[in-house]
């Protein structure tokens, strides 16, 4: 296997994790990479940070930018990106340090659209695994149709495929096309709106029974602060998935009014952040 593999990290005040993410990732058994730092209008010494390890390493870019939320900070790391297969990562986490070379055999042996893997979930006392509810190995297009469809987005019993946009490495073409069309207004469940439409157009998807991803649970962070959810959340996702997902062979228009609801109940419990 000779891809490139392109990780972008947006990052807004994040001092605090900054050098180990990135470590993580410097150091990766698996070595041709390329690391886009977007430093999305940070006020701390992230900035500083950033430009220091693009001296460091030659496989490092960095993007400085006025701050845009995290959809903006995504779509303009991938904008420059060269590589073969798109990683996303969280600039408060960290990777395993084969990650990307457990990425590398399952491309070599299968080329699928999209990898899938579990996770470790740390907060300050615990460490948990969260496993994928899915069969582990290899979907063909029709596995997917088959196993994954039918709760995709929201099934009657409330279950959905876990749609973490960290949690899977996507191959570039498919991953730049549905990134650039997600509304940079979306503050929560911008992950929804990009890896939906992802594995709906994937041709194939391989689901890895690894954890390779250390999330990092409440901190401060472009997505894990606990504020009020804004009430305009629900419909601009919902909008966005009705035009790209098209298909009426399935019932994708039904699940996504179920996500719907399901996201104005939330945002209803988030209003007492406020108080």
């Amino acid at each position: 296997m000779t891809e490139l593999i392109s990780i972008v990290i947006p990052i807004f005040n994040a001092e605090q994790y900054l050098e180990g993410i990135i470590e993580s990732i410097i150091k990766q058994t698996y070595k041709k990479i390329e690391l886009i730092l977007v430093d999305d209008g940070s006020t701390d010494s992230s900035p500083e940070l950033c430009d220091l390890y693009k001296e460091k390493d030659k496989r490092i870019q960095v993007i400085h930018k006025k701050n845009g939320g995290l959809v903006s900070a995504r779509k303009a790391g991938i904008s420059i990106a060269r590589g073969d297969y798109a990683v996303c990562v969280d600039s408060d986490d960290w990777i395993d340090k084969n990650h990307l070379l457990e990425i590398k055999k399952i491309v070599e042996e299968y080329s699928p659209d999209i990898v899938c893997f579990n996770y470790i979930e740390v907060n300050e006392k615990t460490k948990s695994l969260r496993d994928i509810p899915f069969r582990k190995g290899l979907y063909t297009k029709e596995d997917i149709a088959k196993e994954i469809y039918p709760q995709l987005i929201r099934n009657t019993r409330g279950k959905a495929f876990p749609p973490t946009i960290w949690a899977k490495v996507y191959k570039m073409e498919l991953y730049k096309e549905e990134q650039i069309k997600v509304d940079d207004r979306i503050k929560i469940g911008e992950d929804v709106a990009c890896t939906i439409p992802c594995i709906i157009r994937a041709e194939s998807m391989y689901i890895l029974d690894k954890a390779l991803y250390y999330y990092r649970r409440n901190n401060v962070s472009m997505t894990k602060t606990k504020k009020p959810i804004s009430w305009d959340g629900p419909e601009l996702i919902e909008e966005h998935l009705r035009a790209r997902v098209k298909s009426k062979e399935w019932d994708f228009q039904k699940q996504i009014s179920r996500r719907t609801v399901q996201s104005l109940i939330n945002v209803v419990k988030t209003q007492f952040y406020s108080q």
